[in-house]
Parts: C-alpha cells; sequence; structure tokens
C-alpha cells in the first residue's frame, strides 16, 4: 500500500536558483560555510546531507499565496496546481503513502510544504513516469483538454498522459536522512486539465474540478449556465472534505527526529491507515447546507440550444469521460440506465454475496456507507462509523462508486481500470459498471464453488 514514485534518485535535488543567496551563518553558496562539511569527523555522506538540508532551509521560504494552488470559487477551477505525474491513478475516497525519492518531485513537494495549508498537489496518469515526459514525445507530454482533443494522435490508441486526474491533500509528512519525503495523501476530487502553466522542473497546471453529473446540472444545455451549477458545487463539494477525509489523521511515525533514519518506516503500522480515507468528526458536517441543484427550466440560458455545449459533454463526445465497458456475464445486465438509489441497494447486495462466498470483511471505512435502512437485509456485521445524519446520500453513493472496485483489485479487473472509474460521467455509470463486475465475480465464484 505504500506507493513510490518511479525513478532511481534517492536524493532531494539542490533547486536551481539558489546560487548568490545568504545564508542565516552570513556565507554566500559557493563560499565555504563552517556548517557545509568541516573537519568534523563526519562522513562525507551525513555532510553531503547536511549541505542539502542547508540548502532546502535556505531555498523553500514561504512566497505569496498567489504562488500556490488554489479554487476559483466563481470558476470552480484549481489555479497553478503541481502536477505529480506518474504510472498509475489514485482515486477519491483513497489513502495512501508516498515515497518520494526522486529530485523534481521532492523540490516539487518542498515547495508546497512552504507555502500556507491545506497542501494541494494533483495526481496525473502518466505511463511509464516521468521519463517518459524527458523524451518530449506527443503522446506524454501534458496537455490541457481542448489540445486533448485536437490531438489526431489519440486515434492510435497507444498509451498517453492522461488528461483526467485526482486532487490530493498533503494531510502529514515526514522527511528522511537520506533526503527523501513520505507523505500521507488523500485523492479528494476529480479534474481535467484546462491549461499547461509550466513544464520543468515539474509541471504546473490549471485544472478544472469536475463533480459526478448528479451533482451539477445534467440537463444544462449551455456552459454559460453549467459553469454556475458545477462552481456552485466544487465550492460545495469543498467544505466536506475535513469530515470525508479526517484531517486530524497523522502519520504512525516519529515527531521526535526533524529527518527519521531511512530504515524508520515500518510498512506494518503505515498500513492501519491505508488504503481508504477515514471520516472525521460527524460535527464538522452539520453546519453544511446541502447544495440545492440549479434546475433547467424552457426559459432558463440552460436549455437554451445554440450556446456553448456544457464542457462535461464536450468531454464526453471526444472520449476523455466515457462510460466503462459493459460486462457481459451469466447474470449481468447492462445497469447504466438503472436509477442511482437502487444502482445502490443492488451493489450492497452483491458485496453481501460476495463476501459470504469468499469470508471477506469489510473494511469499516466501507461498512459505514451502507444505508441504515438496508442494514437489516445483509449479513454483515454494523459498522462501528455512524455517519453524520447530515450527509447527502450523493456523496455517499459517489463514495462507494470509487472504493467498491478497489475491493476486487487484486482479482482479474486489476488496478489498471482505475483510469475508467475517474474518466465515468457520473455515479450512475460508474456504480453500473461496478454492479456488473461484481455479478460476473459473483457468478464465477459461484461455478467455482459448485464444481
Amino acid at each position: 500500500n505504500v506507493s513510490s514514485s518511479t525513478d532511481g534518485s534517492r536524493l532531494a535535488a539542490v533547486p536551481p536558483g539558489a546560487h548568490g543567496r545568504i545564508f542565516p551563518d552570513g556565507t554566500r553558496s559557493g563560499q565555504q560555510s563552517p556548517l557545509f562539511g568541516g573537519a568534523d569527523g563526519s562522513s562525507s555522506e551525513e555532510r553531503r546531507m547536511a549541505d542539502v538540508r542547508k540548502l532546502q532551509k535556505a531555498f523553500y521560504l514561504p512566497d505569496s499565496d498567489d504562488s500556490y494552488a488554489r479554487l476559483e470559487k466563481d470558476t470552480g477551477r484549481v489555479l497553478r496546481l503541481p502536477l505529480w505525474r506518474v504510472g498509475w491513478t489514485e482515486l477519491p475516497g483513497r489513502a495512501n503513502c508516498l515515497n518520494v525519492h526522486e529530485p523534481q518531485y521532492t523540490h516539487m513537494f518542498e515547495t508546497v510544504l512552504a507555502g500556507p495549508a491545506p497542501w494541494y498537489v494533483g495526481h496525473l496518469c502518466l505511463p511509464g513516469g516521468f521519463r517518459m515526459a524527458r523524451t518530449g514525445s506527443v503522446p506524454f507530454v501534458l496537455k490541457g483538454w481542448r489540445e486533448e482533443l485536437d490531438d489526431a494522435d489519440r486515434a492510435s490508441g497507444g498509451a498517453r498522459s492522461a488528461v483526467v486526474g485526482c486532487l490530493l491533500r498533503i494531510t502529514d509528512y515526514r522527511r528522511l536522512e537520506d533526503g527523501r519525503l513520505v507523505l500521507l495523501v488523500h485523492p479528494m476530487e476529480r479534474f481535467v486539465v484546462e491549461r499547461r502553466v509550466q513544464d520543468f522542473p515539474y509541471s504546473v497546471a490549471d485544472v478544472q474540478i469536475l463533480p459526478d453529473v448528479e451533482e451539477t446540472c445534467p440537463s444544462a444545455e449551455d456552459e454559460n449556465f453549467a459553469r454556475t451549477a458545477r462552481a456552485a458545487a466544487v465550492v460545495k463539494s469543498f467544505e466536506y472534505h475535513d469530515y470525508e477525509y479526517d484531517n486530524t489523521l497523522a502519520l504512525p511515525l516519529s515527531k521526535e527526529m526533524e529527518y527519521l533514519p531511512a530504515e524508520g518506516v515500518s510498512a506494518t503500522e503505515v498500513g492501519k491507515i491505508l488504503p481508504f480515507a477515514f471520516f472525521g468528526d460527524p460535527s464538522l458536517c452539520s453546519n453544511i447546507d446541502p447544495l440545492e441543484p440549479l434546475a433547467a427550466t424552457t426559459s432558463s440560458p440552460a436549455s437554451f440550444v445554440g450556446g456553448e455545449p456544457i464542457l462535461e459533454r464536450r468531454l464526453q463526445n471526444g472520449g476523455i469521460l466515457r462510460n466503462p465497458p459493459f460486462l457481459p456475464g451469466p447474470e449481468s445486465v447492462n445497469r447504466r440506465s438503472t436509477a442511482v438509489d437502487v444502482l445502490e441497494t443492488l451493489l450492497w447486495l452483491a458485496l453481501d454475496e460476495f463476501c459470504k462466498t469468499t469470508g471477506f470483511v469489510l473494511p469499516d471505512e466501507v461498512l459505514c456507507l451502507l444505508p441504515p435502512k438496508l442494514a437489516p437485509s445483509l449479513d454483515m456485521e454494523p459498522s462501528q462509523t455512524s455517519l453524520s445524519p447530515h450527509y447527502p446520500a450523493k456523496r455517499r453513493q459517489s463514495r462507494l462508486s470509487y472504493v467498491a472496485p478497489a475491493l476486487l483489485e487484486n482479482m482479474d479487473s486489476g488496478a489498471a481500470n482505475r483510469q475508467q472509474w475517474l474518466a465515468a460521467p457520473g455515479t450512475r455509470e460508474r456504480l453500473g459498471a461496478v454492479l456488473e463486475l461484481y455479478e460476473k465475480v459473483n457468478t464465477s465464484l459461484q461455478n467455482f464453488k459448485e464444481r
């Protein structure tokens, strides 16, 4: 469950631009400082890492707030979001512990951590990791969604950089003696890249947060109206973050040392807070007014035909957002037109059958998503966590649609399917596809059991 970045270097970067800086002891870079090396009997490796840390402390100083990622409430965009482009996909509702060792990314995360909390970065799947970005090959170059739609190479079907990714919040971190960073992160929101801002030493982009269509105004016809509904949904979604992702959770690592020894990270201990996010104090949810979706009427701009098509439709027409493929099986039915409430019930019945067949026990972080009215109908033990009665059903259903397929990632479905869950337009399409997957798996398990 502990993820690592993909390139080989284990040392923190010495950031470009540090030349000529004045250090706390009065020396400048390029001058010999009594704190840089010296005849103190320490090993060359210890002296070198002391030099790196001194440079870091001098270089990573807080900048103006405009230099860091921030939510633009009028549009629902996050501006100047640093991007961690690696070879896998993250999904909302999960938790991960990142082992960051590549120089460009230790530089990126140290820059983020020098700014004000909450600390946000973007996670974007790039097959092959950052080394593929260095090739300059068109499929791996960071693009905004408009550039992606205009790229004729998309039709080839080969590996390429994603433009739909996940907003991560850094909840806790530790520095290691060898220059690595250990980060506890929570994937929170889906986004699409709007505009590339920077390529090196790491990528930065303006991104549009993309709630599931059920949270916005799915009947809108014009982007001028949909933009308002989407921005309101994004702002409301951010209000739920501290409840949905417990920000008091900490890495189970010592805080007594500024730099932990490289061998001091226990995967067993870290695994106790992974792979799903824990809900926070229910009181954090009680004062949030529920989102009232904007309704499209025949007299409103939402139904104006001939205006700019809404973003979600353009992304679907271009194949950036798309329905997961139908999974035919002996008991499988295409569920994509079924109501979300019905899909939620059917999926819990399928989960119950899966658990009974395999003996698997759902983690409490997943079991707490079970609607109380369904509990008496299932054989599962009750959750130890009660969700706030103020928590919207739509958000509960969306979270279930993201975390349920994770339970099958060690089976044939695998983590390789994560991008298709992220690219599903809404909760209904995702729940329907996940239900089809469980129906197929349950049928296979039952057939195997009867042999």
